[in-house]
């Protein structure tokens, strides 16, 4: 690989977005990421990829609106590679407009700047590769018949069919799935209309645990799985049963392979792919709390117990993650060791 090739993260003070900085920026990339504004949590952000680079290797660029037209214009320029990790995320948000248009809008604002950058006649074909981290979100449905094994051939239609129904009065949880699916269609859709000559990957996976990077403030803004851990770590509440919580993947896992897929790309240009990304089970709420109890004994008195060693439900859903896991090329981080990571990060923190 040639050292410092430049790749484009949106969104990079977000939780995977993070750790996919790091990945890159160990690898001997020049990373140029993306947000809203240069809040006190991005500034927090920098200095902790600051041991990843040589002070010359992470740059910010200021994106406040990523559904406006040309809104990544010059976020784009003299990119090889881009990782689209940015948006939109509320359970609170009842009117599905809003949060459908930033993530579609968000997407194909990007995909155009992109596609504009890859066309100059100063650096045409310089961009090889696009890696749009997407979610299971966008394929699991629990409307599939008992059996079910769910591959990267299947789409969530029951959510934007829920939407539908439900109108201004559906609820965060449906908006988020259905703006995951309207996402990822619209970035597929691009990608067969304008015939782009860069290579195109869709990640899925899914719930993603794992150590932050950093911890923003207030600590509520933590990706929504992991302050599960957070607030089981702390005396709060187990979750209960989802389907959709019986799968999981490490953020570091997820990490490592938008940068695999971006290397992989990056000598294949015009390729199409799509990848389901779930670690092996057992995984489950419960789970949480008694890898939490098991590992810090002395939080016993904090860490609710719960009904330790429950079982949910015979889940008939099965996930095959096979292709993901070829590229991986390494065993998946399990989900003990990703729950007991996480709050040994919340330690440390509240220890510095």
């Amino acid at each position: 690989m040639a050292s410092k090739r430049l790749v484009l993260i949106t969104g990079i003070n977000g939780y995977i977005a993070a750790h996919t900085a790091a990945v890159f920026l160990k690898a001997g990339y020049t990373v140029r990421g993306t947000v809203r504004a240069r809040t006190a949590n991005v500034e927090t952000l920098v200095r902790s990829l600051g041991k990843f680079h040589d002070g010359n290797g992470l740059e910010l660029v200021e994106v406040p609106d990523i559904s406006a037209n040309g809104a990544f214009d010059h976020a784009v320029e003299g990119v090889q590679a881009i990782a689209h990790l940015a948006s939109p995320v509320s359970m609170t948000e009842t009117d599905p407009a809003p949060m459908m248009r930033a993530a579609v809008q968000g997407t194909t604002s990007l995909l155009t700047s992109a596609l504009g950058e890859a066309r100059k006649e100063t650096r045409k074909g310089s961009l090889k590769s696009v890696v749009f981290v997407s979610s299971m979100s966008a394929i699991f449905s629990p409307s599939r018949p008992a059996g079910h094994v769910f591959t990267e051939a299947d789409w969530n239609e029951a959510a934007e069919e829920e939407m539908r129904r439900l109108g201004k009065n559906t609820p965060g949880y449906v908006i988020y799935q259905a703006s995951k699916v309207a996402a990822e269609r619209a970035y597929w859709e691009f990608g067969r209309e304008t015939r782009a000559d860069f290579a195109m990957t869709a990640l899925c996976p899914g719930l993603v645990l794992g150590p932050p990077l950093y911890l923003p403030k207030p600590i509520s803004s933590l990706s929504m799985r992991v302050k599960d851990v957070y607030d089981i770590f702390h005396g709060g509440h187990i979750p209960e049963f989802a389907p959709i919580r019986t799968t999981f993947a490490d953020v570091r896992d997820v990490a490592e392979l938008v940068f695999r897929a971006v290397e992989r790309d990056i000598e294949r240009p015009g390729a199409r792919e799509r990848y389901l990304l779930t670690a092996p089970p057992p995984i489950s709420p419960q789970g949480i709390a008694d890898a939490l109890r098991d590992s810090f004994p002395e939080r016993r008195d904090i860490i609710r117990e719960g009904n330790p060693g429950e079982t949910y439900p015979d889940m008939t859903f099965r996930f095959d993650s096979s292709k993901a896991a070829s590229l991986l090329g390494r065993d998946w981080i399990g989900f003990q060791r990703s729950v007991v990571d996480s709050a040994g990060a919340f330690l440390d923190a509240e220890i510095a």
